[in-house]
Parts: structure tokens; sequence; C-alpha cells
């Protein structure tokens, strides 16, 4: 029964995660999922495999090719799916976002904001661009105080939002352009 309801629900997963991987800025991406036959054990007798091509041609296990921007992007769609049809009540994301930048950071901020319709997200990032499309922003800080680490976390009122973001685009000096860009990123 395991084994059937693997084979039946394999190629629409396949699908569902394609389509979130293509909104990421891999158009001629190709995502399967294949089973393979392994000794029958308590996970029965399925090994799923998820294999992968950025460009189309020569699908093979996602382990073996994808970079660590593909592997990000693969990541937040199978996260996706997860928040759509599992009933978890919160999900936290450090750094998802590794290895993308640009319009491929603002695409995944967009894909999990949608997130937050069907649960609660937490996104720990040090892109701009995924930053801005939060509701809520909490600066985590850590110090040292006589050879113990202490972590804080404040919430960020709305200035406070827009001079973080700016910090996160221009750095240790934040200028006027880059306060302008925040506030033109937390608008959108």
């Amino acid at each position: 029964e395991l084994h059937e309801s693997r084979v039946n629900a394999a190629s629409s997963l396949a699908d569902s995660i394609l389509d979130t991987i293509k909104a990421q800025e891999l158009p001629y991406a190709v995502f399967t999922v294949e089973l393979q036959d392994v000794p029958m054990s308590a996970k029965g007798r399925d090994e799923v495999v998820f294999k992968f091509s950025s460009t189309g041609r020569n699908a093979v296990d996602v382990s073996k090719c994808a970079s660590g921007g593909e592997m990000s992007r693969i990541m937040l769609a199978l996260k996706y799916m997860m928040a759509r049809y599992v009933n978890m009540p919160t999900m936290i994301f450090d750094e998802i976002d590794t290895g993308v930048s640009g319009s491929v950071a603002d695409k995944m901020g967009s894909i999990i904001c949608q997130m937050g319709t069907y649960m609660q997200v937490f996104a720990i990032t040090h892109l701009p661009q995924v930053a801005a499309k939060g509701n809520a922003h909490y600066l985590v800080s850590k110090s040292v105080d006589s050879d113990k680490a202490v972590s804080t976390i404040h919430r960020l009122g709305d200035e406070e939002r827009v001079m973080e973001i700016a910090r996160m685009l221009s750095g240790s000096t934040v200028t006027d352009a880059a306060v302008s860009n925040a506030k033109a990123l937390l608008a959108q």
C-alpha cells in the first residue's frame, strides 16, 4: 500500500515542486521523483530519489548536481509544499536563501511570505530583498560578557526596520541612497 501511494503521488509531487523551482528563475529546470527498489524495511521497499537538472537535460540525483543556490531553491520548493499540505503551525528558515541574490532573492522572499498564509514563518536572512518582505522584523545580536556569550532579540519599529534594511544594503556606513532603497523595498 505504501509503495502504491508513493507511485501515485510521485508525479504530482514532482510537478508541484517543479512549478515553484521554475518560479525562482530556473525556467528550463527538470525535477523528478523516482522510486528505486530496495530491500524491505520499516520504511517500505522504496528509496525515493529526487533528480534535477537546471538545463532541462540529463536529470541526476540532486545531491550530485545542484549548486548551493539551486539547492536553496529546491529546498524552498519542498518546504513550500509542506506548508501547504502538512498541518505545521510554524516553520523556521535559517538562511534558506544561501547562494542567491537579486531578483531570485526577491522571488524567494515572496514565496516565504505566501507560506505565511498557511503557518507562522520565521526567516533568518542576510538578504535585504528577503528581509523586506516580512511583516515584523527582529534584530538578533550577540555579545560576550565575562566569558559568556549573550544573545538578545529586539523587535524593530518602523524607522528601525528602514535603517536595518539600509544597513544590509550598504554595510557599515548607511548612505542616503541605501535608506531610499530600503524604503522602496519595504513599500513593495
